[in-house]
């Protein structure tokens, strides 16, 4: 018997052969179909968001919510030191900036140092926050929940608004975890879910963005969906 304990290992059990097969059935077996709406409206109740919509995997997901923030180049995003590379590659691909924080005790986004950061470290034309030392908008921030431990979002979400920055909430690794009685993913403009192999439950692949704008929400299927126009 091994001692090794996998930080992650994937359980398929009960109906999923089932649904397979009839998803595989319908010959549905991309980005429509009556199994991804199903998917989208399960995940929508589930974490009480208004919105919830399917993409191709986390990565992709992060990438198109820092788009749809606003995110473009030149411009910087704040997010921790103690991510997954696809927190920042997000940042890369829409050519903006990352400008890491420190992470706390629970490998979390430091919130103390980040608000310290907000107030201090930028400056607020009433529409923009400018960082004062490289002279760039701070165009968003990333709170990562690490884990399934979730960032302390009460204060630092409400100074985000006050000045103007989105906040897209990596909620990868925290499906199901709460927060002052509201699930990660939550809080921000946009969450984004992962449902990788090695998340809380698995679609192979896949991710999710969350939102209560229906706007947003009607872009993000718009683009997410190749920019196809229904006819």
């Amino acid at each position: 018997m091994s001692d090794h304990i996998a930080l992650h290992q994937p359980s398929i059990s009960g109906n999923e052969w089932r649904y397979v097969k009839d998803c595989l059935d319908t010959g549905w077996v991309s980005s429509a179909g009556k199994y991804v709406e199903l998917f989208e409206e399960a995940i929508r109740v589930y974490t009480g968001s208004t919105f919830a919509v399917s993409c191709m995997n986390g990565s992709a997901a992060l990438q198109l919510s820092l788009k749809l923030a606003g995110v473009t180049q030149g411009e910087e995003v704040i997010v921790p030191t103690i991510t997954f590379i696809a927190s920042v590659n997000a940042i890369h691909h829409n050519s903006a900036t990352p400008v890491f924080i420190d992470a706390d005790n629970y490998c979390n986004l430091d919130v103390r140092k980040t608000i310290e950061f907000i107030r201090t470290e930028t400056t607020f034309d009433g529409c923009n926050s400018i960082n004062r030392k490289s002279g760039r908008r701070v165009a968003a921030i990333i709170p990562v929940h690490v884990f399934g431990n979730a960032v302390w979002l009460d204060e630092l979400v409400p100074l985000c608004q006050e000045r103007n920055i989105p906040v897209v909430e990596d909620a990868a690794e925290s499906l199901g975890a709460t927060y002052n009685g509201k699930k990660c993913g939550t809080f921000g403009d946009i969450g984004v879910l992962s449902f990788n192999g090695n998340k809380i439950i698995t679609t192979g692949g896949g991710g999710a963005l969350l939102t209560n704008n229906k706007k947003l929400a009607k872009k993000i299927k718009y683009l997410s969906t190749t920019a196809k126009i229904p006819h």
